[in-house]
């Protein structure tokens, strides 16, 4: 029986990539006043993503490796005040950031019929946040965590898309046949590249990040097709 994994931001929720940095940072950025000034911060976040995501050395999460790397770019500063201020602003204002971004309809109707019908339903999000980010925003897209076996996030993965090592921790941590899979996202890089390990892969083109056209997915389509695609084979 075929297992589903799919990608949460841009997937089965609707998102900009380019409104969803503009909203997310700004609201960040309010949040560390005081504690970080403001210029650079973002660039220094998307460094120290960039670093964590490229490190595939295993025994660290990608919360430890993201740590390390941000509080290499910020020395003299009170590390744990500032890490306390981040999951505050997750708690509270990242909210906010709900604004713009929007449930797949089509995806959504597609997940509970999927686990009507018995299949193995993942949330292969790049585990790029922590938890209680990764949660807020599975719930903006209609779902509670227990919709899904695994969730990955920064906290419980060590490695990320669009490395081969993220697709084979996920399929060794939840015993997943790769040629019995298929992958659900909108990133032509990321998500596609569980190609990488033997499983199949489907390109959803609402909010796609790069050429469809080279992505070497095994399908393509919107959201409706997908609907359609599932409702025909499943």
């Amino acid at each position: 029986m075929k297992t589903f994994l799919f990608d949460l931001d841009g997937t089965l929720l609707g998102a900009d990539e380019n409104e969803f940095m503009h909203a997310y940072f700004g609201e960040l950025t309010r949040a560390l006043h005081g504690l970080l000034p403001a210029e650079g911060l973002a660039s220094n976040i998307l460094a120290a993503t960039s670093r964590m995501q490229a490190d595939t050395s295993p025994g660290s999460s990608n919360l430890v490796k993201f740590r390390r790397e941000f509080e290499a770019l910020y020395q003299g500063v009170d590390q744990q005040a500032v890490w306390d201020r981040i999951m505050e602003f997750y708690a509270t204002t990242f909210d906010n950031v709900h604004d713009v971004m929007r449930r797949n309809e089509p995806l959504h109707r597609s997940v509970v019929y999927l686990r009507e019908k018995g299949y193995r339903v993942l949330l292969t999000t790049n585990p790029i946040f922590p938890q209680l980010a990764t949660y807020k925003r599975l719930a903006w897209a209609g779902f509670s965590s227990d919709t899904f076996e695994y969730i990955s996030t920064m906290e419980n993965c060590g490695y990320c898309k669009p490395n081969a090592e993220y697709w084979q921790h996920v399929a060794t941590t939840m015993n997943v046949d790769p040629t019995q899979a298929v992958v659900v996202g909108n990133d032509c890089t990321e998500d596609m590249s569980a190609r990488l390990v033997g499983i199949e892969t489907y390109l959803v083109t609402d909010y796609v990040i790069g050429d469809a056209a080279s992505s070497g997915a095994d399908h393509v389509s919107d959201s409706l097709g997908f609907e359609s695609w599932v409702l025909a084979n499943y």
